[in-house]
């Protein structure tokens, strides 16, 4: 089940995962850095808006929903009361950015919040069918927004609206499919079916866990804001695209794989106890760091090349640069969310969660006021990968604590050995360049890996082969 689901939610992520690659290519060549750091710019500033406001939602939903203690209607009419009360604050946050900014800024502050609204509307929507285990709507949803994401953003970049435009059209591409998949549930509401007591439980749990979210976001984007501030919005732009380049492959993959096994984990532990919550955790560990630690190898071989046939000319040097650290970083930080700090989560002891982003955030932020003066967006790379190899050891260390998980090291050991053969498999390959030698090398890596895993029976490979095959 966790291999079908994990399936479902790589496909739903690899879609998009494809039509990213392909914005950053269109936008790379439609718009300039400094017109990339303004728009990266405005989605960090809604994606930080959303972790702060409104993340905390879809959070709790994710731990409670699959419990089965209230009704469907009663917990959408709940959180549908929530998000209307939620306006207020964002109204406020709205009145406070034209005060500070002046009115010369209202159609990059609207086109925010169309933004942080698509951010609401589509975060909740995904989580409602990940948390009932419908992994097919979910990738609907998700394939239908990047697709008309990309669309709308792509034209209209393509007629002259800038980067005010792209975000319009990004918002507007979030906001079409999560309503029409998400109307069914929502047809459910009912404002007397208001629960005082599921609110408080959504935020107990949920609050400081999104709180953690959001000293995270400042951990991951603060940079771009940083580099704007201590360099120039081009720079900032430079590096959003390798960081984009990174996240859309290696956190798309790692993403996937939690969305389809965390919900069971969490159905298990309420069901049928710890034990068999943790049996099934261990298969989820192997098959996350089984798919990423060779992700992070593969793309620091041949990103490069695909930098130089996807990226416009005056984005490549920069991006080839930081392409290696940004990628380690990503993986840091999805080990630490999606695996290491899972315990806090299940035991419900998220507090711990805000604790380490904290320390996570303020080791960022001095780490980039120190390096980024001496060397710009690299800098700012190795900055981010400290912070999150930081966040990832002390989830290690405490969260184990709070509910011991399964460290599977000799099944690690042998995903390691796998993926320094691949690599070696790959050093010869990787400066060739071309589609062609691209296609070679991705059979190269998938197959010399594949060979090694089978050889090292990687999380009983051999077995589930077999089995498969004698069915």
């Amino acid at each position: 089940m966790l291999v079908k689901n994990s399936s479902i939610y790589v496909l739903a992520k690899a879609i998009p995962g494809l039509m990213a690659f392909t914005a950053l290519a269109v936008y790379t060549h439609l718009l300039t850095p400094q017109e990339y750091g303004i728009y990266t710019l405005i989605f960090s500033a809604a994606l930080f808006l959303h972790s702060a406001v409104f993340n905390w939602l879809p959070v709790g939903m994710m731990r409670f929903w699959p419990g089965g203690t209230y009704k469907d209607s009663a917990f959408i009419s709940t959180l549908g009361v929530i998000y209307l009360r939620l306006l207020t604050p964002i109204g406020v946050i709205i009145v406070l950015a034209l005060l500070i900014l002046g009115w010369d800024y209202i159609l990059q502050i609207m086109a925010g919040v169309l933004l942080l609204t698509g951010f609401a509307v589509l975060t909740i929507g995904q989580q409602l069918q990940s948390a009932q285990m419908l992994p097919n709507r979910y990738a609907i949803m998700t394939i239908s927004y990047s697709s008309l994401a990309l669309a709308f953003g792509a034209a209209l970049a393509y007629f002259g609206f800038g980067p005010t435009g792209v975000v319009i059209g990004v918002a507007c591409g979030m906001l079409l499919p999560a309503v029409v998949i998400s109307a069914r549930s929502w047809a459910l509401f009912d404002r007397t079916l208001y629960t005082p007591e599921l609110t408080q439980k959504l935020l107990m749990y949920g609050m400081p866990l999104a709180a953690s979210f959001f000293l995270d976001e400042v951990a991951n984007l603060s940079d771009r804001y940083m580099l704007a501030w201590l360099v120039d919005e081009a720079e900032a732009g430079k590096y959003a695209v390798g960081y984009d380049l990174a996240g859309n492959s290696i956190m798309m993959v790692m993403n996937a794989i939690n969305l389809a096994a965390y919900p069971m984990i969490v159905k298990l532990l309420d069901q049928k106890g710890k034990e068999a919550a943790l049996e099934y955790f261990n298969t989820y560990v192997i098959l996350l760091l089984g798919i990423s630690i060779p992700a992070v190898m593969g793309l620091s071989l041949v990103g490069p090349g695909l930098v130089d046939m996807m990226i416009g000319e005056e984005y490549r040097e920069s991006v080839t640069l930081i392409l290696p650290w940004v990628a380690s970083a990503i993986f840091f930080m999805g080990l630490g969310a999606f695996y290491f700090h899972l315990p806090f989560q299940l035991g419900n002891k998220n507090f711990g969660i805000f604790r380490i982003a904290g320390a996570t955030a303020v080791l960022n932020l001095a780490l980039n006021f120190w390096l980024i003066p001496k060397m710009g967006m690299h800098g700012a790379a190795i900055a981010t990968l400290l912070s999150f190899m930081f966040s990832a050891a002390l989830g290690f260390i405490y969260g184990r604590k709070v509910f011991p998980i399964p460290f599977p090291g000799k099944e690690v050991g042998k995903i390691i050995i796998a993926t320094l053969f691949m690599g070696f498999c790959l050093w010869f390959l990787k400066d060739l360049r071309g589609w062609d030698w691209l296609a070679l090398q991705m059979v190269v890596g998938l197959g010399s890996y594949g060979v090694a895993s089978y050889l090292l029976n990687i999380g009983g490979i051999k077995q589930v082969i077999k089995a498969r095959y004698a069915g």
